[in-house]
């Protein structure tokens, strides 16, 4: 078994701990090349803490996911109702240039955090300018939501750069656990291949991969 991917390094590190549990005579022979009792010890706090770190890190990613699909869903929602309430300011106000450009409406911008961000200039300035759009069919109460939404989404932005930097930070601490447990198998393997020199076929209970001559 190649120890290339993080799978595969804590399925080796499980089978090395399950062998040496199992096999007395075993742990003897490989006590007597150096892998004593504190050793192994050792690579069952490694594998424990690599499992930890690497469970740390999906649980990142996965409310990392979670977090850009709630975002995005809110999104398109609160850009779909900044553009509706902008078009009905348009034909409201549509002799009163100054108002328009004071919104800052003539055209909208792209999608995506552009938009939000005129959403969130355009709802201030409406709730500045106290405009009316109840004899258009659109509430106080609605704006309001709307201004809400958009705030919240500017709130949602932020604690996603948060989630971001965690994940990394979670990678990087998965990252150093595995390549510590992947150094301590890799001299493992090596001092074990001179405890079984005699009797290799044992290495494949470790997951070490036994060459057969014909």
């Amino acid at each position: 078994m190649r120890l290339n991917k993080d799978s595969n390094i804590l399925e080796a590190a499980d089978l090395v701990l399950s062998g040496m549990s199992r096999e007395e005579s075993l742990r003897q022979q490989l006590a007597a090349y150096g892998i004593s009792e504190e050793k192994r010890q050792v690579l069952s706090s490694l594998y424990e803490e690599a499992r930890t770190r690497l469970s740390a890190q999906q649980k990142c990613y996965d409310e990392q996911w979670s977090l850009s699909q709630q975002l995005k869903a809110q999104m398109e929602a609160t850009q779909s109702r900044f553009k509706e309430h902008a078009r009905v300011v348009r034909a409201a106000y549509r002799n009163e240039v100054d108002t328009l450009h004071l919104l800052k409406i003539n055209r909208f911008e792209r999608d995506g955090w552009p938009c939000i961000n005129q959403a969130a200039y355009f709802y201030s300035r409406v709730q500045e300018q106290d405009i009316n759009l109840q004899p258009y069919g659109v509430s106080r109460k609605e704006l309001e939501q709307s201004r809400s939404a958009v705030k919240t989404l500017l709130g949602m932005k932020k604690d996603r750069s948060w989630q971001k930097a965690k994940a990394e930070h979670c990678t990087q601490e998965k990252n150093a656990a595995m390549k510590a447990l992947r150094e301590w198998l890799v001299e493992f393997r090596t001092i074990a291949r001179l405890a079984c020199k005699h009797n290799p076929q044992m290495l494949e209970m470790f997951g070490i991969r036994v060459l057969t001559t014909a």
